[in-house]
């Protein structure tokens, strides 16, 4: 099975792994090189740029949802803090700023607008009708006063595919450019659309998603095909050529092309913003948005919203750092090169580095003026694809002299262990002692745990999550843990299948690659140095797993309300649960299951509660030259702001996030606002009890597992059950020949 994109809240962070590792295709990124390690010792001062706000623009409430370029000025549209919209224009400084209202309704929402030197905005206009259906989609002209010049009805005329406008782009030569399904088309009202560029010019394009006007009467364009791999090319219309570009764009990922009024091209993605060489036919980064200590995730939805260059050095883009996600605008100026002081680099290393740790790492930097935290984030030159690829260059550099002072384990898919047993790690049980310099943090006794290896603590755990299954109450049936058999029965009983029981989006290979990890001490412990795969629980784990259908059509898109209907249509049984707040716990009690649940864990024979701590997992180089500077960003990090996912291991502080579900949520939690299936719309979770929050606190303390999940390992298992899967082999022979080839690599790796 073949999964291209999940919508919503993925079930688990495991899950997302196993998902990234056997079905996701590559972008084609570049490999990691020496210069690339050396660079990450250094900030660049020629792309370091302040970050400054406007004010007097926005009212309070109201929130960006697109930005271009009106002549002169800047345009922006605007949800208003009442619903409904409003058209702001204004100086790249700020001054002069036009409102005029546009109306509609709050659910409602506004993709690709454009704006020509009039002072007209041109956009797309989709009226909501529910989670799961296609809205009514129009074409738009607005006026400056906000009226409506015209509105064409795209949801009428292309019924049978709802996304055929995806960008708009005024040009004052041709009009009003669409990026349709037949390639670029104009559009007035008197002619309606007409094809300018012809798909065919634009080799296998099957959907344009920038288009940007050049100002020798060419067109760059960036384009997908049918595999959304991305494409560019220049299109010259009144002649009919068209010419490839963008030799180097493989080496990442990019949603975005905009222009400046010198017809230059930019772009941007999750680490920087690009220029684009026209002779050299590459990007060039002009801004970093790490070194200038400016949070992507702030940087709000960029691709959707857009941004505008007012030249090289001053970029206008949306920003978002309020808990209601309302959209604002700031301006993004670069630096002197002269003018950035010098700080003492400390390098952080680690492949996908959790958004709320770079948060804070940015903070960290804002406020220092010797000390500047640099990450080198594997994952930002390899894809995915390359996966074991990525985790075998990190690892040399880790073992061979090259690791960073700081090491993020989050996103690795192998024990700390080996680290451990290598002196790679610092041993920090002094520092977290009492009068020691993390001594008066208070953790949480079981992660305090998970931090140890051998009785002493070589990591520290600023947040983490918790992995289980859970059920109704009633089908617990006063159980805490549930055998094989039990889950035979509730899903005989219940007139359901296994994967509807479940409410999974995995096949059978897929299932036994996630699942096993849930295990724990039970089949793997690296942590120890052991296997248990020939044993009669191993052997039950696989005739369990064998009973899931091995599904073979790919699933383009699945949305969190379509598994959830499962459950509440009462086919879904069993809910694997990621809790990375406790509103999670309240939803599943309101909303999925409409009654008390019980967290049961992985079905096994031995009573135990299977259940995982997922942990943002950090160490320290035991050579560090910064030990004394790394203690004080540990104390920062192990303090998140409330916008971090995932719950606090200082224990007051996850005592805390506990008793505000107590209290009625505010209307600007969205952890709190969730979507029903049933009725439709987003509803507000109620307040939970007392109780509720000590059955929840007393589960969380009692998980002393945590995920150490291990490609290697899995790749094992999942070729060896195979046989089993076909009927080629029994059980017991495949668990047999999986315990020998796992013992032989814990010996080769220890």
């Amino acid at each position: 099975m073949k999964i291209k994109k999940i919508v919503g809240k993925v079930t688990s962070a495991m899950l997302v792994f196993t998902i990234c590792t056997t079905a996701l295709a590559g972008c084609g990124k570049r490999k990691i090189t020496d210069e690339d390690i050396a660079s990450a010792k250094q900030i660049d001062k020629n792309c370091i740029f302040k970050q400054e706000g406007f004010t007097g623009i926005l009212d309070e409430g109201d929130s960006v949802e697109g930005l271009g370029r009106s002549g002169d000025k800047i345009a922006a549209i605007c949800k208003t803090g009442s619903g409904g919209f409003k058209y702001i224009t204004f100086k790249p400084d700020g001054s002069d700023v036009q409102t005029a209202d546009i109306g509609g309704k709050e659910e409602d929402f506004i993709e690709a607008p454009t704006f020509d030197d009039e002072g007209n905005a041109y956009l797309i206009y989709r009226e909501f009708k529910g989670e799961d259906v296609i809205s009514d989609a129009f074409l738009e002209k607005i006026d400056p006063t906000g009226n409506v010049v015209y509105k064409f009805d795209i949801s009428k005329e292309f019924s049978d595919d709802p996304f055929f406008i995806r960008c708009l782009e005024w040009s004052n030569k041709y009009g009003l450019l669409c990026g349709t399904s037949a390639g670029i088309q104009t559009y007035d009202e008197q002619n309606g659309l007409k094809v300018l560029v012809d798909k065919k010019l634009i080799s296998g394009m099957d959907g344009i998603k920038s288009i940007v006007e050049l100002p020798d009467n060419k067109m760059f364009v960036y384009y997908f095909d049918s595999n959304y791999h991305q494409l560019f090319v220049t299109v010259d219309a009144d002649n009919k050529k068209a010419e490839k570009k963008l030799g180097d764009a493989k080496e990442g990922y990019y949603d975005l092309f905009f222009g400046d009024k010198d017809g230059n091209i930019y772009t941007e993605d999750s680490y920087g913003i690009y220029k684009y060489d026209k002779e050299a036919d590459k990007l060039t980064k002009i801004l970093d948005y790490r070194d200038s200590s400016i949070v992507y995730d702030e940087i709000e939805w960029i691709y959707r919203l857009g941004c505008v260059a007012l030249s090289e050095k001053e970029i206008i883009v949306p920003y978002s750092k309020d808990e209601g996600g309302n959209t604002s605008l700031v301006k993004l100026t670069k630096v002197n090169p002269e003018d950035v002081g010098n700080k003492t680099v400390i390098t952080m290393s680690g492949i996908a580095i959790d958004s709320d740790i770079v948060s804070q790492i940015m903070e960290f930097n804002r406020t220092s003026d010797k000390y500047a935290i640099k990450i080198l984030d594997y994952s930002e030159y390899y894809d995915y694809s390359d996966y074991k690829e990525m985790i075998k260059q990190f690892n040399l550099d880790l073992t061979s002299g090259r690791a960073a002072d700081i090491i993020c384990f989050s996103g690795m898919d192998s024990s700390v262990r080996k680290y451990v047993d290598k002196g790679i790690l610092l041993d920090l049980t002094p520092a977290f002692e009492k009068g020691g310099p993390l001594g008066d943090i208070e953790l949480l006794p079981n992660i305090a745990e998970v931090m140890k290896y051998d009785g002493k603590t070589y990591t520290f755990i600023p947040s983490f999550e918790v992995s289980t299954y859970v059920v109704k109450s009633e089908n617990a049936n006063g159980k805490n843990s549930l055998t094989y058999d039990d889950y035979d029965k509730l899903i005989k009983s219940a007139g359901t299948d296994y994967k509807d029981a479940f409410g999974s989006i995995m096949d059978r290979t897929d299932q036994c690659s996630y699942l096993w990890a849930f295990y724990g001490d039970e089949f793997f412990d690296l942590k120890n140095k052991k296997c248990n795969f020939d044993s009669p629980e191993f052997i039950s784990f696989l005739n369990f797993v064998n009973k899931f259908p091995e599904v073979e059509e790919e699933v383009d898109y699945v949305n969190e309300g379509d598994i959830e209907q499962v459950y509440i249509e009462g086919r879904g049984i069993f809910y694997s649960a990621e809790f990375r707040n406790i509103w999670e716990y309240a939803k599943l009690k309101q909303v999925v299951f409409n009654g008390d649940v019980e967290f049961v864990g992985c079905p096994n024979n031995s009573g135990k509660n299977l259940a995982v701590i997922d942990a943002t997992t950090l160490g320290i180089n035991s050579k560090t030259e910064h030990k004394d500077v790394i203690y004080d960003l540990i104390k920062e990090l192990m303090n998140p702001d409330p916008k971090s996912d995932g719950f606090s291991s200082v224990k007051p502080k996850f005592e805390e996030e506990l008793q505000e579900a107590t209290r009625e949520p505010s209307d600007n939690n969205r952890d709190a606002q969730v979507y029903d299936p049933v009725s439709g719309d987003f509803v507000k979770l109620k307040p939970l009890s007392q109780e509720d929050i000590k059955k929840f606190y007393d589960y969380t303390v009692s998980i002393n597992s945590s995920v150490e999940f291990d490609s290697e390992v899995s790749g094992i298992i999942t070729e060896e059950a195979s046989a089993f899967f076909a009927g080629q082999k029994s059980a017991e022979e495949v668990a047999k020949i999986i315990q020998k080839r796992v013992s032989i690599y814990i010996n080769e790796t220890s």
